[in-house]
């Protein structure tokens, strides 16, 4: 069964040029599965094909609808540390201003200006949001850690469809455009255990290296 999904056509050809994530092998895998069970649960070991339509209690909606890019609330006077991708990465210490747009501790924020756009932070303490960055707010109607990963699964995709030419941007129609599966909450949580399960026994072996 794992051998047939990882052989399908694009799984197969993006694999053999390395661009293919791990994350991206285990939403397919989850998600012929539960087609598997719809169509085939009397007889499992039926062949996998090609399925168009989605597995029960799924549907298909665009990131706008999901999620929404947003700038913080604009303060002045008060000594807060700049939220810039250098300072979230630990490349330097903390730099501080005296105004500029509030961001609350624990909040996302995704890059949408440099080469990197696209890339998602979650900031640890309050302060001022980096003008490389929006804020990035998903629906509280989802599991806040999968609509993460499948952000995470098309930042190459965002990395080449930047615009600008000086200083390149996200293209925030194309990410609004995105058309992300959205299984049932339980559904999206168990996705995001394998998920991290995986990605546990992946350190492991490394590590073993």
């Amino acid at each position: 069964m794992v051998e047939e999904i990882l052989h399908r056509p694009h799984i197969r050809g993006d694999g053999v040029l390395g661009k293919i994530s791990f994350c991206q092998i285990i939403f397919e895998f989850c998600y012929h599965i539960k087609l598997i069970y719809n169509e085939y649960s009397n007889n499992i070991a039926e062949r996998i094909g090609h399925y168009t339509q989605l597995p029960d209690g799924w549907q298909i909606a665009s990131m706008q609808t999901l999620c929404n890019l947003t700038d913080g609330e604009k303060q002045s006077g008060i000594e807060r540390i700049n939220l810039d991708v250098k300072f979230l990465r630990g490349e330097r210490e903390a730099k501080t201003l005296i105004s500029g747009k509030f961001v609350a501790a624990n909040s996302l924020l995704i890059l949408v200006d440099g080469e990197n756009s696209g890339e998602v932070f979650r900031n640890q303490i309050d302060g001022y949001q980096g003008s490389t960055f929006k804020q990035l707010i998903i629906n509280g109607n989802l599991n806040e850690e999968y609509v993460l990963l499948v952000i995470n699964l098309h930042r190459k995709f965002l990395r080449e469809s930047k615009v600008g030419s000086a200083i390149p941007h996200l293209n925030k129609k194309l990410f609004k455009a995105i058309e992300v599966p959205i299984p049932p909450y339980h559904q999206q949580k168990r996705i995001v255990e394998a998920i991290n399960i995986m990605f546990k026994h992946l350190d492991t072996i490394m590590e073993s290296l």
